[in-house]
Formats: structure tokens, C-alpha cells, sequence
């Protein structure tokens, strides 16, 4: 091949991408007439005449290509590299696609013949260029191989980019990049199907991909960028099929993205960009985890309005739009901007519905917007009239709501922050979680009555709105609606944010405390607020009273904002009044979103002590509190709390769902088995209640579970592209205030146990009163958790106990009765369980919180692994017993159902002993050592289990005679 062999038009159209001439001679050639037969209709596989002759019914179906068009080929590295047969054609007079009539097929390939990866061939100067960019010598031997460049590129594991077209692949390797073309966003694999088109066994690279799929070669991949949200989805689909089997074979791949709302591909965009703007991206190409997860984080559809601005200001709504989904910054004017579009309603007369995950949340929007919150409704003038606000939690009969779906046809319904009004909603441990099944069934019919009515509309809002949440709106209504999409992409110069290095925050509360000195007024925000905690907003309120009697602090947490008694009682909704009279402020996670805090020149400083605790956007949203742009300064854990992760704590939204639902399974065969009197209950219950449901639960669960495995990494990413300057302080030595802490924290939390063991024991009237309270005194609470100690364990509660408690003791112990003394009743407390919440769902299970609830799995799959044997005391144990042996081969094999069901981690490098002590840490005991034995080279370490002398004992005897009371009581009323 050679320019010769090339129209003017057709080289025009390669060089317009970008694509260096000698690359074009070498691979492109311009053809006419029946020879582009010869190049798409060889197969064996096509029908001919008893002459030979191809069919009519074939040469129509291509007659189009005899106008004209381009061919491109290169060379074939399964066939010793010969130039390749398979090629593409792109015809001057497109046919019409018989499935998309309204379409054209703009590439043609063989006709009858599996489509093929394209490896155009390099000229030495391409090569050359490649060479120096990986620091890659090309040997005379290289230069003499009939394989040339691509063997080369096999050879010495040299990165490549997959990309989808033959021009993109010239543009690519034209800048200097091996780039192979493949036909489509789906031939880098195969997907094998019977002849009534069902899988047949497990997708694979095509052979010429599993060449080059060598183990550890870097491969990028980079497909066309689709502004329509639906063909993006399909293209991030094939993206992480393809991705998923080179990772499989060894590969490290990473996603190139193009920006959203730019040249649609790679080699228009280098030819609208420039290669430099294209390296630019290549270096922020991500790993394929990372990735996946950033793609669920992502709103990808199409903006209907689309904006620059610091506030958002008044939306031009079209009356037709059922859905509108406001993606705009912290701190961009979106609830002022909803407070006009609730003026509108009210103007037609439609009711207006706020649905919120906070209470203070919702008092707060209902007073910008003007309606009532629905404790408000009984003493309102308008009483509900014009719509009112409530937590999810409420979305039921049995409220003060009286919640109704029916009742808000043509009404406007707005959920704020709606990503957080989701998560909660799906997996929140508050009232939600007794009644979630009767919450999500209202929420269901209340978005199909609201979009199925003439005039109803669903506002979804957040910084952080992403496809899950509009995804989830739309499955839940059931119907097809395009979203009317509001995108502020508007990226303030929000300042500086000092991240503190180290392994605790002491650094940094060095560095506040000098602060504080100097004479600034800081606004601090903590993970925790319990007593027990170092670093809680009890803890740290109480070290710097110490430290400054003179300052006026305010504590705001969930028990200050309820206790009457408090500064800080009720003060949510009137914040901006009451903190400039404060010296310090000191605020947990209940005001994380929905409160404004627009007050200037008071706060000097904000601080954030971000533990692991919170999934990563809470860390982000407290930070915003603050409005105006003074310094942040963060320290944040490298990772999250095991214990606060999701599920089975995986970040693949398959691995979650799957393993949710076998565990579902598993639980109810279990039960099932248990003699309950009607064995075929189990079987009538709906486990697949509310799919679309458990699919976006699961998807935000990815993205905790990714936050908490990368938390400060991820905090900081989400800071810096919300417009934040990161600065990082390091840390030297050991921080001046750890050791002050830690005696501030001793002293007041075993004063807080102390008070709460010498509290006032409630009877069944009040506990039950108390519970129903929100507003409630320090003595008050106390008093309600001596009662549920006194309820949880049987026994006098000592401060001992309370911290044991506070410790997690309570699982454990229940996880060691039931798998020692009582195991007799453990499957009627699991079968109890389960009916409970079989009736709370009217037939129906949440299958994450059905999972939570049963042991009896959990209990079985510790008695297969032999962890009872190791319960003897007195007994002695090395690494090289059988029975020590045995249970750690059982969990090393089995590692993947004991994370599922005990959330344990074994890993194969584990010695055998600390297999067995992690597992017996799941009911509070180890094995302790006490010797070792044997000569140097052949030395073993000895084990012993001590029963714990830490009062279990009676309180699992109690426990046992309370059951065993229990089952005699049943007995007699069955008699």
C-alpha cells in the first residue's frame, strides 16, 4: 500500500484524525467496484451457487460497497505475523441497519467471519518514538523479526491502549502509544451461547487479546465518550468485561476517560486538543476498582440545563418534567433554589412533600419553604394543607404522619440531599430498620402515584447526585421518564485544607490548641460523641474546659440538641444565632448535612477528626458546615472501622448481591430444617422483595465499602475536586496532648459508667415511655441504659459491665452461649426472629437486615471449622496439632464464607494459632501462651485457654435458666 492507492477524500479524512502518513500508507487503501468482494466476502461459511458463485441475495446486501469506500488491515500475530486477512471497510454510501432504521452501518467486516483485534503496522519512526517513551531499546534482532513492532511490543510487556476503531488506534500510535484496535466495545471477548442464545460457559479474550494478556503488562483502555447516558452505561459494561478478564490474566489495567461533554472520541479529541491534553489525561487514567466505583458515583445523563454559577438561582423547569435531578456544589444556593420552585407549586395549588434523613434536616428546609414539619401539623393553621416535611422513618401508618401514598397525587415531592435519604433509607439502624419493608413499599407507591398523576413531580438534590439515585427513582416508578437534569458544575476556590499526617489526630490537636491560644475561634467536627472514645466531642469539650476555663464551649451532638437542660437544646434551627456567642464549638455527626452555617468574621478555623466512622462524603459534607472559606485542617484515618463496612464489606456490587443472597438462603434452609411447626412457612416467604431496592443498596454499599478500605484517600480526592487547596502537615515525634486526652477521657468515662451503674433501674411502663422520647435529660439517659444493660445480661450492672458493653461484649457473649450451653435454643431464636420479621413485612424480607438477625448460620459454620474443641481449659495447643491444623486448613479453604458469615479475614500467610484466635475472638476468648518447647530450628510455641474471669459465667448461666423458663412457660400453654 502506498498514498497511490488512496483518494484524496479518504486521506483526508485519516489525517483530519490525526493519523501520521506513513501509518495510512502502510495499512489503508481505497477500493471500488467488485473487488471489495474479495475483501469481505471469502468465508468458507457463505452459502454459494453449485458454480462456486456467491448468491444474489449476498452481493446485493454489499452491492452498496461497490461505490466506493477505504479498507484497513494490518498484521495478524497468530499467523507469524503476516499481514492479516480480516480487515474493516468503510463504505463512501453506508447501508441502512435493518434493526435501526433510522441508523446507518457505518463499518463493514467479512462477511460469516469472527471479528478481529487490529494491529496496524508501525513505521520506524512511530516505533522509534514509542521506544524512548517507555525507555524500551529496540536491538537489531527486534529490527529483523518478522513480527517487527508488535512482536516487540510482546516481547517486552510494552504498555498498550485498547481503543475502539481504526483511526483511533492510528491517532494513538501516531502520538506514541501501541494501541490496538478492536471492531467494537464488545470483540475483546467472546460470550459462548447455545442455539437458543444462553450462556454456555464463562466469557473469554479473543486469542489475539490473550497474547498480549502477559502478566503484569500495563494495558489502558479507552472507548468513545457518549453524552446519552444509556450508551455510556452499555460502553462502561464492555469496558469492565473486557477489563475484568485482562486483570484476570495478569494485566494491570486502567480506564482513560475523555471529558464529558467533549469530542465524543480519542482521535478527534487529540485533533481538537492536542497530544499534549491527551497525555494529560492517559496520567489520570484509573485502576479498574477505582474506576468501577467512580463510575457509580457518577450522574452521566445528558444536562439539560447546565451551568457556571456560584448559586444556582431560579430554574427554568419545563411543565412536562416529571423528574428533575439537581446536581450543584455544597454551598450553590440549591435549597433556595427549591424554596422558588415550592412557591410555584403552592401558586398551582399543589402540595409540596419534603422527605429527609434527619429531623433537624427537614424542621430546617420546612421553614425555608414555608410548610409545616409534621410534629408541627397538629397546632399548624394550614394543617398539612400545603404538604409538610418528615424523616423516612415516618413513611408510615403508625406515625404522627399517617402516612398514605394515595394522598399525595399531583403533589410535589423534594428529597434533599436524596444520596443520604436513600442510603439511610436502605440501611439505617433507626426506627427505619423495624419497619423498612412497610417504608419501602410506601416509598414505591408514593413515586408511581406521584409520577403517574397528571401534574406530579419528584425534585432529587445532592452535590453528590449520581445515576444510583435517579436509576433508583425510575425503577421504583416503573415507567420510562427522561430526568430533566440541572447540572451546576460551578468549582469554587474554597481555600486551604491541612491534612495532618500521624497515626491519631494528636498533631492536629496540637495545632488547634496553639490556635486556640493565639486566639482563634474554631468550629470542630468528630467522628464519635460516646464518653469511651479519645477523640469524641465529650472527650475533646471536656479536655479543653480543662485547658481554657475562660472560653465559652458548645457541645453539639444527638444528646445536647435533646436535652433540655443543654445550651444546645434545640438549637438546629437557629444556629446561625446562637453560635457567634460561643468561643469554641465543638459538633458531632447530626448536623453532617442540611444546616448552613452562613454567620462571618466569627469562626476562624475549621477542624475535623474524621475516624473511620462515617462513610467518606460525611467527612466532606462536615467540613462545609462552615460556609465561609476559612482554613480546614483534617486528620483523617488511612482506613475505616472494620465493623462499619457493608455486607460482606466487598466494593463489587455482584459479590455483595450474591453474597446477601446466598447467605438468605442459607438462613432460611437453615430454619426451615429447625422442626418449626409449620415447616413450609419459610418457603412462602417473598425473598425478593423490592429488587430495584436491594440493586441500589448494594451499589451505595460499594462505594462505603471502597470509601472505608481508601478513607483518607478518598476524603482527600473528594476535597481536592470540590475545589480545595491539600496541604499536608507531617507529624514528629509523639503529639503534647495524647497523654492529656487519654487521662481527660479515663476520668470522665468512668464517671460516666459509674453514673449510669448507680442509675435508677426503670420498670417495663417507663423503659417503654423513655424509649419514645426524644427529648431526654443526661440522667434520663442513664438511667434508660442501666435499664437495657440490666434487660441485655440479667445480672447488677457495675461500670465494669458498662464498658465491657461499650466494648462490643454483648455479640460475643451471645455468639459463645449459643454455641456452648445454649445451643438447644437456638433455632427458636432464630425461627422467633425471622417470623418477626416475616409478619413486620407482611410476608416479605429485607434481606440485609434478615441476614443481621440470624446466628444460627454463623453458629454452624463455627462448630464445622472445630472452634468448640479449643474451649477446654487447661488444655494445650501448638501450631503443629491436628486440631489446630485442621481448623486453620478449614478456614484458609473456606476464607471467603467465613468474611461472608462471620466477617472474619483469614489470609494463607496466617499461622495456624492466630487462625484459631481470630476465630475464638468472635466469642470475646483466645488461647494464651505460656512456654515454648523444643531445641532451636525445631521450636514450637504453647497455647493455653483461661476461662475468662470476667463475670460471663453468670450471666451465661442466667441466660440459660431464663430460657429454659421461657420454653416451660410455652410448654404450658401449648398443654
Amino acid at each position: 500500500m502506498d498514498l497511490r492507492n488512496i483518494e484524496p477524500a479518504h486521506l483526508e479524512e485519516w489525517l483530519n484524525s490525526t493519523v501520521d502518513q506513513k501509518i495510512i500508507s502502510l495499512n489503508v487503501e481505497s477500493l471500488t467496484g467488485e473487488i471489495v468482494y474479495e475483501y469481505l466476502l471469502y468465508s468458507t461459511k457463505i452459502s454459494r451457487r453449485n458454480d462456486g458463485r456467491l448468491r444474489d441475495r449476498d452481493l446485493n446486501k454489499y452491492l452498496h460497497t461497490q461505490k466506493g469506500g477505504w479498507w484497513c488491515s494490518g498484521i495478524d500475530p497468530l499467523n507469524d505475523y503476516q499481514p492479516m486477512i480480516w480487515g474493516c471497510f468503510k463504505p463512501d454510501f453506508p447501508r441502512k441497519n435493518p434493526e435501526k432504521k433510522d441508523k446507518r452501518i457505518k463499518y463493514e467486516h467479512p462477511y460469516k467471519e469472527s471479528t478481529r483485534a487490529l494491529f496496524l503496522q508501525v513505521p520506524e519512526e512511530i516505533w522509534e518514538k514509542i521506544s524512548q517513551k517507555h525507555n524500551i531499546p529496540i536491538s537489531d534482532e527486534d529490527k529483523n523479526h518478522p513480527g517487527g513492532f508488535w512482536h516487540w511490543v510482546w516481547k517486552n510487556n510494552v504498555p498498550i491502549t485498547l481503543t475502539e476503531g481504526a483511526k483511533k488506534a492510528g491517532a494513538l500510535l501516531s502520538a506514541g502509544y501501541a494501541a490496538i484496535s478492536l471492531p467494537g466495545i464488545h470483540s475483546g471477548y467472546r460470550n459462548p451461547k447455545d442455539e437458543n442464545g444462553k450462556p454456555l460457559g464463562k466469557p473469554y479474550l479473543i486469542p489475539e487479546l490473550q497474547m498480549f494478556c502477559t502478566l503484569a503488562r500495563k494495558i489502558y483502555i479507552c472507548f468513545d465518550r457518549d453524552e446519552k447516558q444509556e450508551t455510556q452505561e452499555k460502553v462502561n459494561k464492555a469496558i469492565y468485561k473486557t477489563a475484568k478478564l485482562l486483570s484476570q490474566g495478569g494485566c494491570k489495567v486502567e480506564i482513560v476517560q475523555l471529558p464529558v461533554g467533549g469530542e465524543k472520541g480519542v482521535d478527534d479529541f487529540i485533533a481538537a486538543q492536542g497530544r499534549e491534553a491527551f497525555e494529560s489525561i492517559q496520567q489520570k487514567a484509573q485502576p479498574l476498582y477505582k474506576w468501577d466505583i467512580d463510575s457509580y458515583k457518577a450522574l452521566t445523563y445528558g444536562a439539560h440545563i447546565k451551568l457556571n454559577k456560584r448559586f444556582l438561582g431560579k430554574l427554568n423547569i419545563p411543565k412536562n418534567a416529571k423528574i428533575v435531578a439537581i446536581k450543584s456544589a455544597k454551598n450553590t444556593g440549591k435549597t433556595f433554589s427549591l424554596a422558588q420552585e415550592v412557591a410555584k407549586a403552592h401558586a398551582r395549588g399543589q402540595k409540596v412533600l419534603v422527605l429527609t434523613h434527619r429531623v433537624e434536616l427537614g424542621k430546617v428546609l420546612c421553614d425555608i419553604f414555608g410548610i409545616d414539619y409534621v410534629t408541627e401539623l397538629k397546632d399548624s393553621e394550614t394543617k398539612g394543607i400545603l404538604g409538610y416535611g418528615l424523616c423516612v422513618d415516618s413513611m408510615r401508618k403508625s406515625t404522627a404522619a399517617n402516612f398514605n401514598p394515595n394522598d399525595w397525587f399531583n403533589a410535589v415531592v423534594i428529597i434533599d440531599e436524596a444520596d443520604q435519604v436513600f442510603w439511610h433509607l436502605l440501611n439505617s439502624s433507626t426506627e427505619v430498620k423495624k419497619h423498612r419493608v412497610e417504608i419501602l413499599r410506601n416509598l414505591k407507591k408514593l413515586v408511581q402515584v406521584v409520577l403517574g398523576s397528571p401534574e406530579g413531580r419528584i425534585y432529587l438534590s445532592s452535590a453528590d447526585l449520581s445515576d444510583i439515585d435517579v436509576k433508583y427513582i425510575l425503577a421504583l416508578a416503573q415507567v420510562d421518564i427522561k430526568p430533566f437534569v440541572v447540572l451546576n458544575e460551578y468549582r469554587q476556590d474554597l481555600g486551604n485544607c491541612y491534612l495532618y499526617e500521624g497515626k491519631d489526630p494528636g498533631h492536629m490537636v496540637d495545632a488547634l490548641i496553639e490556635d486556640i491560644k493565639q486566639g482563634g475561634v474554631p468550629f470542630i467536627c468528630c467522628s464519635a460523641q460516646q464518653e469511651k472514645s479519645n477523640w469524641s466531642t465529650t472527650t475533646l469539650e471536656n479536655t479543653l474546659r480543662d485547658m481554657f476555663p475562660e472560653k465559652k464551649i458548645l457541645r453539639i451532638d444527638s444528646h445536647s440538641t435533646w436535652d433540655p437542660t443543654h445550651p444546645a437544646y434545640n438549637c438546629i434551627s437557629s444556629l446561625n444565632q446562637i453560635l457567634g456567642l460561643y468561643d469554641i464549638v465543638i459538633v458531632s455527626p447530626s448536623i453532617e448535612t442540611g444546616v448552613s452555617i452562613e454567620i462571618t468574621g466569627h469562626f476562624t478555623s475549621v477542624w475535623c477528626i474524621a475516624q473511620g466512622i462515617q462513610p467518606e462524603n460525611s467527612i466532606r459534607q462536615m467540613l462545609k458546615r462552615v460556609r465561609e472559606n476559612v482554613d480546614r485542617h483534617l486528620w483523617a484515618a488511612k482506613r475505616g472501622i472494620e465493623g462499619c463496612k457493608v455486607g460482606n464489606g466487598s466494593s463489587n456490587i455482584i459479590s455483595l448481591i450474591s453474597s446477601t443472597k446466598t447467605s438468605a438462603r442459607a438462613n432460611i434452609q437453615l430454619l426451615t430444617l429447625a422442626d418449626y411447626e409449620e415447616n413450609s412457612f419459610f418457603e412462602l416467604v417473598d425473598t425478593q422483595f423490592q429488587q430495584e431496592s436491594l440493586k441500589t443498596w448494594a451499589a451505595k454499599a460499594c462505594v462505603i465499602n471502597y470509601g472505608l478500605n481508601n478513607y483518607r484517600e478518598t476524603i482527600v480526592e473528594g476535597l481536592s475536586n470540590e475545589g480545595y487547596n491539600i496541604a499536608v502537615v507531617t507529624a514528629d515525634g509523639k503529639a503534647n496532648i495524647t497523654e492529656k486526652i487519654k487521662e481527660v477521657r479515663s476520668h470522665h468515662y468512668d464517671e460516666h459508667c459509674n453514673s449510669v451503674s448507680v442509675s435508677y433501674t426503670l420498670d417495663d411502663n417507663e423503659y417503654k415511655k423513655s424509649k419514645e422520647k426524644r427529648t431526654k435529660t443526661t440522667q434520663e439517659r442513664h438511667a434508660e441504659r442501666k435499664t437495657e444493660l440490666t434487660k441485655r445480661y440479667g445480672v447488677d450492672v457495675t461500670p465494669e459491665l458498662v464498658k465491657q458493653d461499650d466494648d462490643g461484649w454483648y455479640p460475643q457473649l451471645r455468639l459463645q452461649y449459643y454455641l456452648t450451653i445454649g445451643r438447644p435454643f437456638l433455632k427458636n431464636r432464630d425461627t422467633n426472629k425471622a417470623v418477626s420479621k416475616v409478619v413486620e413485612g407482611l410476608g416479605s424480607l429485607w434481606l440485609p437486615d434478615f441476614n443481621r438477625g440470624q446466628l444460627l448460620s454463623q453458629i454452624q459454620l463455627l462448630e464445622a471449622l472445630g472452634v468448640k474443641v479449643f474451649l477446654e481449659p487447661g488444655k494445650q495447643w501448638k501450631d503443629i496439632d491436628p486440631e489446630v491444623q485442621n481448623t486453620a486448613n478449614l478456614a484458609i479453604a473456606h476464607h471467603f464464607i467465613i468474611k461472608n458469615y462471620l466477617n472474619v479475614t483469614i489470609t494463607e500467610d496466617m499461622p495456624p494459632i492466630k487462625i484459631v484466635n481470630k476465630l475464638l475472638e468472635k466469642i470475646s476468648c483466645k488461647l494464651y501462651y505460656i512456654s515454648r518447647q523444643g531445641p532451636r530450628g525445631d521450636r514450637h510455641y504453647v497455647y493455653e485457654f483461661v476461662l475468662p474471669q470476667d463475670g460471663r459465667n453468670e450471666i451465661l448461666r442466667g441466660w440459660l435458666e431464663s430460657d429454659k423458663s421461657k420454653r416451660e412457660q410455652h410448654m404450658l400453654k401449648s398443654a
